[in-house]
């Protein structure tokens, strides 16, 4: 039950609002103003979910990465953007520093990425500017290694495209020309 009190302040006379409830409403209603601050103050944010474009602590430099699963309750499944699938990992959530909004940064590869490139280009059987052609959906179309992500890992471009349709392709995908 609410009640309102009349108060004389000075000479001026003003109504003051004086609540009064009984001590559970009041403990309920000072819990929904809690969770409604709480909401207001901390802001709703949508979970993260398989095809977001996310931002990933990687090596301890911040890395854009697609969400390609969601594995379990605190971890997701990534896909480094112009990386090669063997560097798809599951991280924990407190890896995720947020959605891409606009253009993503592009730091330098990781020094373990570095090092499996180096180490692969000495043994791949292609090497950086070599003239292939790749199959892609039953054709082959011409392209060129433009780089090595891997044992038998290769970046490639495709001749006449543009660099959106550059991809990382295993060498059973590449014959000479």
């Amino acid at each position: 039950m609410l009640m309102i009190r009349a108060s004389a302040r000075c000479k001026l006379i003003c109504f003051r609002p004086v609540v009064t409830m009984p001590n559970s409403h009041r403990h309920s209603l000072l819990l929904t103003l809690a969770l409604v601050g709480s909401l207001l103050i901390g802001g709703c944010t949508r979970a993260y979910d398989v095809g977001d474009h996310v931002l990933i602590e990687w090596e301890g430099s911040i890395y854009p990465a697609m969400i390609i699963e969601v594995p379990g309750p605190g971890k997701v499944t990534v896909h480094y953007d112009g990386y090669d699938e063997i560097w798809d990992e599951t991280v924990p959530r407190s890896r995720v520093k947020g959605r891409v909004e606009g253009t993503p940064p592009r730091p330098e590869p990781p020094a373990k990425v570095r090092r499996t490139a180096i180490q692969a280009s000495k043994t791949n059987k292609y090497k950086i500017g070599d003239r292939v052609k790749v199959d892609w959906h039953r054709e082959f179309y011409p392209a060129v290694v433009v780089g090595i992500v891997g044992p038998e890992r290769y970046r490639i471009h495709y001749e006449g495209y543009g660099n959106e349709w550059d991809e990382n392709v295993s060498r059973d995908r590449i014959q000479a020309r």
